[in-house]
């Protein structure tokens, strides 16, 4: 159920990054004190497999989720058999390529750049233009794609058909008559991608309530991330992601907020790949204008020294 108190935490967080409170927000003593207040805005399910969001035509199940996994990894969804799903997912990388753009298949089309997987279970908009409103419909969408998988759905749907393992995963996961087909395969893909959580970790263990669970550089950062920083304005939630569309001075449309959960496995940043480094994304937020197109989320002017630099990505290394 959500927090009815939840409204009234998230006027706090905008008044902490409006007019950051130094008080409130510096050393560990008064860490401690306002560390409740982060709790309710930053604090991780405790089992964030236990209860997915589904919806009610596609509900999740285990073995829905093992065939999707399998589906990710079959090169037989794209049209040449050279490509799949983990091709630009890869869980190494926090599931994207580590490429400043998706590589496409005529090798001149402009793609963007592979957007993560974790955490998408409790997303509302999907690809970074939010064009897909459902996991459902997002992906298939790749699969069509001529410079993504170029994937035609006889060819697909007959070469699962004829791998009897493959066939009888479908029938474990739908039911003892159900065969490959673009709605099985997309609602199986769907499950599986609803399933990649990022794990728990450090910055967990400290908003729980061990403050020395991150370091004081990295603690230094995160009165940074929800204070003058006003990162927390678009990246707030345990995903760190608002789910909001923002223009953000690069490009001329609105693009998703992307979550921050192991964002040290998945550079170059942006939607464009445009940013090599962590150092290079706050470059860019430091450097904008007053333009009244870009978010009124983004602190302008936003000055911080190197040491505030060096403390917020010590914080961000560490999700």
């Amino acid at each position: 159920m959500r927090n009815p108190l939840l409204p009234f935490f998230c006027l706090l967080l905008l008044a902490f990054i409006v007019t950051p409170n130094r008080a409130l927000l510096a050393g560990p003593t008064t860490e401690t004190a306002v560390l409740p207040v982060w709790r309710e805005i930053f604090a991780r399910p405790k089992d964030p497999l236990a209860d997915l969001p589904a919806p009610a035509d596609n509900p999740f199940s285990e073995a829905k989720a093992r065939l999707g996994q399998a589906l990710f990894l079959n090169p037989r969804l794209s049209g040449d058999d050279a490509r799949a799903c983990v091709s630009c997912h890869d869980p190494e990388r926090g599931f994207t390529d580590g490429l400043k753009r998706a590589a496409p298949r005529d090798g001149k089309t402009e793609l963007a750049n592979a957007p993560s997987l974790l955490n998408l279970a409790w997303s509302k908009h999907f690809f970074w233009d939010g064009r897909a409103d459902s996991l459902e419909d997002q992906a298939w969408q790749p699969i069509e794609n001529r410079q993504e998988m170029a994937g035609a759905w006889p060819k697909i749907v007959a070469d699962l058909a004829a791998d009897h393992d493959t066939a009888d995963m479908f029938r474990a996961a739908f039911g003892a008559d159900a065969t490959p087909s673009k709605t099985t395969v997309t609602q199986a893909l769907a499950t599986y991608v609803r399933s990649i959580v990022s794990p728990a970790g450090r910055f967990d263990r400290f908003i729980d309530g061990d403050i020395d669970a991150l370091s004081a550089e990295e603690r230094a950062g995160f009165r940074l991330f929800v204070g003058k920083g006003g990162c927390a304005g678009c990246h707030w939630g345990w995903r760190f992601t608002d789910d909001r569309m923002h223009l953000t001075g690069i490009g001329s449309i609105p693009i998703k907020t992307p979550g921050l959960r192991q964002i040290s496995k998945t550079a170059p940043y942006m939607h464009d790949g445009s940013k090599t480094t962590l150092d290079e994304v706050i470059s860019h937020y430091t450097s904008l204008s007053g333009d009244r197109s870009l978010s009124p989320n983004l602190v302008r002017p936003l000055a911080l020294d190197s040491q505030d630099v060096r403390d917020l990505i010590a914080f961000l290394k560490a999700l």
